[in-house]
């Protein structure tokens, strides 16, 4: 299976003072940790994040390729955090994750509702209690996202974590933990639309002239 890859650079300086200078630059200070890895501060070209960032998901597996002498390094890697600015649109630093093929990770992945609910025919409203959940699994197992059926829920049922069963993934956390609930409507919901009354007619009486 193909992989996105990143280019970067390695960095002799750190702190905040470095970090300003090379985003002036249009680069993104980063930095490369793991499982008996030696921490690397690296940055990347504003342009080249811009272009990898329209590929990769949290849940990707990507090869970062770090500059090394005449040719490069190759590094597994995921994204596992990314710091914005205040406004939430420039990107200040990235931590990737390295990881080994052989050995198991734990990464957030979406939940998805598919199907349609008897129970929702029936007026009641989907509840979705979580909408990610914590995985552990080898990097190559790990799946887009983990797909919930709703068709078998009537009202009042609900889906827990430790019904999700996915071949070669661990589910964590409380596993007794409600995914999905089918609750009924409320009173508003279930009230049936009173049908407009006719204004009462009010007669004047009429003065008798004197």
């Amino acid at each position: 299976m193909d992989h996105p890859t990143i280019f970067a650079e390695r960095r002799q300086k750190k702190g905040k003072s470095e970090a300003r200078k090379l985003r002036m630059k249009n680069r993104i200070p980063a930095i490369i940790y793991g499982k008996d890895v030696e921490p690397t501060c690296i940055s990347i070209d504003l342009r080249e994040w811009t272009r990898f960032q329209r590929t990769f998901k949290r849940t990707t597996i990507a090869t970062l390729k770090l500059k090394s002498g005449e040719g490069y390094e190759e590094r597994p890697v995921m994204v596992k955090d990314i710091q914005y600015d205040h406004l939430g649109d420039k990107v200040l630093h990235v931590d990737f994750l390295q990881i080994s093929m052989e050995r198991p990770v734990e990464v957030e992945v979406g939940i998805h509702l598919i199907g349609e609910s008897p129970g929702v025919k029936k007026g009641g409203i989907v509840e979705q209690h979580l909408h990610t959940v914590l995985v552990e699994c080898l990097p190559d197992k790990i799946p887009e996202k983990i797909d919930v059926d709703i068709s078998n829920l009537d009202i009042g049922d609900s889906i827990h974590l430790n019904e999700i069963k996915i071949p070669g993934v661990k589910i964590l956390g409380s596993l007794d933990a409600a995914v999905v609930t089918i609750v009924p409507p409320t009173e508003e919901e279930e009230a049936a639309p009173t049908e407009p009354q006719e204004p009462q007619r009010i007669e004047r009486e009429k003065k008798e002239e004197e």
